[in-house]
């Protein structure tokens, strides 16, 4: 099958198909995926929320960028919320009243509606927390769940509706044309493309060796998640009604999550790109860490599960060409892909259909004059 499209994006994960999206309203688009489905491995294991202080500036500039196409997005794209509210706790150990301080000064301009709650208020919002182990909590009321399927799907069916193509189980082989088109070539397809867009999430950079492009300073890291049942706190298969809970150190979270509670150590070990499995003592860890903070005892895991995020030294994502001009990146996302997804997307478009200048926190050449990008990478 040999076709020509205006942009070819390998990787069917929430970035590559929300750059799809908006490029397919001006542009022919074909995604690749390697995979059977869509998501299937970061972005099929997230479970995605929406926080406004997330990480740094330049990632929560993206996500309040983002934040109204999740409000209100656009006529057609969806039949159901793409978020709903959740609230978030950000638990104070006693040793840490400080670093809670330091914390709000740097986060509460940017995101105003942060604000210290009492131990007493904390363990209102959520009863089986230990008075305690606690000194208090940063509430979060803008702290949103986010529908990773729903958005996945919905830019989806907005990329079909614009022309746009989706094949899965496709290996393909990536070079140049002598005209200096990519050439896109699997068993059942062949495709042309003068720009190509590196949306490979964990092998963003086996994607760029196999196009004969320099890599980049990116690292895979492994992220456990389990989900536990919480029948005997009142909740028999069921969810609570609580906010989602995380330490301020950033070394455990737990929210509801049918059955119960979904928890995770906040684990980020650097992993080759594989389909990543969970391991037993990152479930221990996290398990003990919680129970120091909650009167209640895992005592079974209903599932569990792994993923893998991707992570520059800087903790900002790539988006642009780097040396070569044809070959976009759009990796880096560092566990934020969903909630600056729809941000991200635009910005692709507008560099590649408007000649919109990268703005440099996010620009991949801030890494290409590297003299020792194998330290980089190691990381």
């Amino acid at each position: 099958m040999q076709d020509n499209f205006d942009f070819v994006v390998v990787g069917a994960g929430i970035a590559g198909l929300s750059a799809a999206y908006f490029l397919s309203q001006s542009a022919r688009v074909a995604v690749i995926e390697r995979e059977a489905t869509p998501g299937c491995h970061a972005s099929g294991r997230s479970a995605a929320v929406f926080i406004e202080a997330y990480d740094n500036p330049t990632v929560s500039d993206l996500s309040l960028q983002s934040k109204p196409f999740f409000s209100s997005p656009p006529a057609g794209f969806t039949d159901y919320p793409l978020v709903q509210p959740l609230g978030g706790l950000m638990l104070i150990r006693p040793d840490e009243t400080t670093v809670a301080a330091d914390y709000l000064a740097k986060w509460s301009e940017r995101c105003p509606k942060l604000g210290l709650i009492t131990t007493k208020e904390a363990v209102e919002r959520v009863p089986i927390l230990k008075r305690s182990a606690i000194a208090g909590a940063i509430y979060d009321p803008n702290l949103m769940a986010i529908d990773t399927n729903q958005l996945m799907q919905c830019f989806l069916r907005g990329i079909r509706k614009n022309g746009g193509k989706l094949f899965c189980n496709t290996d393909v082989r990536l070079t140049r044309t002598p005209t200096n088109l990519w050439q896109v070539s699997g068993a059942d397809i062949s495709f042309a493309s003068p720009t190509l867009i590196n949306a490979g999430g964990a092998w963003a950079n086996d994607i760029a060796n196999s196009a004969g492009i320099a890599t980049l300073p990116i690292t895979p890291c492994r992220r456990t998640a389990f989900i536990i049942d919480i029948a005997t706190a009142g909740f028999g298969g069921k969810a609570p009604p609580w906010p989602m809970v995380r330490t301020l150190r950033q070394d455990l979270y737990f929210k509801p999550e049918d059955p119960g509670l979904l928890i995770s150590p906040q684990d980020e070990t650097p992993a080759p790109a594989c389909d990543a499995q969970p391991e037993e003592l990152d479930i221990a860890i996290a398990a003990n860490r919680f129970e120091i903070l909650c009167q209640f005892k895992v005592s079974s895991i209903k599932s569990s599960w792994a993923g893998l995020r991707s992570i520059t030294p800087d903790r900002c994502p790539l988006i642009g060409p780097s040396d070569d001009e044809q070959f976009i990146w759009l990796a880096g996302q560092g566990g934020a892909g969903f909630q600056t997804s729809p941000a991200v997307g635009q910005l692709i478009a507008d560099v590649l259909l408007h000649g919109k200048t990268v703005p440099k926190d996010v620009d991949p050449k801030r890494f290409t004059g590297q003299e020792n990008a194998s330290e980089l990478q190691a990381q």
